[in-house]
């Protein structure tokens, strides 16, 4: 490649218009995904019933509406993560003002927060089976999309029925998307985050070799490396640990209506589950910064949780935890949940 091309492609990468550098995200979530993977067409009509399925039985326990997805689509990891990129922008929004940005640095505000969204979706997309997997809500509606590739390998790696794994995804991808469409899920999300970015004090001139580069994986290994000491504060720590909280009773919430709604048809769902639980989010394609999925101990815990307060204060309690967001528990109050009914329940009286 000539140096002519090399600064007309420098040139137009960096100069994208708006708060976030789409076309840097794309290209970095490309380079993580790598090149697109045929889906077996059978795959379609399978997963369009097994999903019908598993909405028509979580309507049955759950206190929260089930919306139908508009439509149910089989994909390779790419196509998960190019429909998936600009509904988890959202989640980065936090963070585009860690740092004062003027003249020839003005473009790497976009271009860091380009890395960030293009780092999360790329790297979700190489080891998610479906949205559920990576903890994190969209930001809009979307086609329930399932990895076959992914699911199909899981199903064979640990020998599991590949129909029981298939109709465990989808039911734990409907209640996930029913949980995450409380109105006040995704605000309270924003906020959360908005408060882990609050305690971050960031120089963004440390970036300026960024702009002599063009290579999507070198730029993401030198943002993750100056940006890692920047989220190892104390304050920094306590705003995250309410972020994973959160999002841990979210997963745990909606894995607990998932399998009272389909654990009758999937004897082996525990299996499932144990197994899936121990391999989730590897740490390849490092995050540079914001948002993380939550660990499975944190979707354990919150799953624990919710039967807790079934157990304590009945299944009335459980069913209303999700009415109001100050009913929502806080990180401590995950652990003890006499707090929360202290807060929560003495309110109410």
């Amino acid at each position: 490649m000539s140096d002519d091309d090399i600064f007309s492609r420098l040139f137009e990468l960096f100069n994208q218009p708006g708060p976030v550098n789409w076309k840097l995200a794309a290209e970095v979530s490309h380079h993580l995904t790598g090149e697109r993977v045929p889906v077996d067409p059978w795959a379609a009509e399978e997963y369009r019933e097994l999903t019908r399925l598993a909405e028509y039985r979580l309507e049955q326990v759950s206190p929260i509406p089930v919306a139908p997805a508009p439509d149910v689509l089989p994909v390779d990891a790419r196509e998960w993560a190019d429909r998936h990129l600009e509904a988890y922008g959202y989640l980065s929004e936090a963070f585009t003002d860690m740092g004062e940005l003027s003249g020839p640095l003005a473009q790497l505000g976009p271009a860091m927060i380009g890395m960030q969204v293009g780092s999360l979706v790329g790297g979700l997309a190489t080891w998610v089976l479906a949205s559920f997997d990576g903890g994190l809500p969209a930001g809009r509606q979307l086609p329930l999309c399932v990895i076959v590739p992914h699911v199909e390998e899981f199903a064979r790696r640990h020998s599991f029925e590949p129909s029981a794994v298939r109709l465990w995804v989808v039911s734990e991808e409907v209640a996930y998307r029913s949980v995450a469409s409380v109105p006040f899920a995704i605000d309270r999300l924003r906020r959360l985050l908005e408060a882990e970015a609050s305690t971050i004090q960031f120089d963004p001139s440390s970036l300026t070799g960024l702009i002599g580069m063009s290579d999507p994986e070198q730029m993401q290994e030198m943002v993750a490396g100056q940006l890692s000491e920047v989220f190892d504060s104390e304050e920094t720590a306590t705003a995250r640990a309410e972020t994973e909280a959160f999002l841990g009773l979210l997963g745990g919430y909606a894995r607990l209506l998932a399998e009272r709604a389909v654990s009758e048809l999937l004897p082996d769902r525990a299996r499932i589950v144990s197994a899936r639980d121990a391999e989730r989010a590897p740490a390849e394609a490092p995050v540079p910064f914001g948002p993380t999925p939550p660990t499975s101990t944190a979707i354990q815990e919150g799953r624990t949780f919710c039967l807790e307060i079934e157990r304590r204060y009945g299944p009335d309690e459980l069913n209303r935890l999700w009415t109001a967001e100050n009913r929502l528990p806080t990180a401590a109050e995950m652990e003890d949940p006499v707090a929360w009914a202290a807060r929560v329940l003495l309110d109410d009286l």
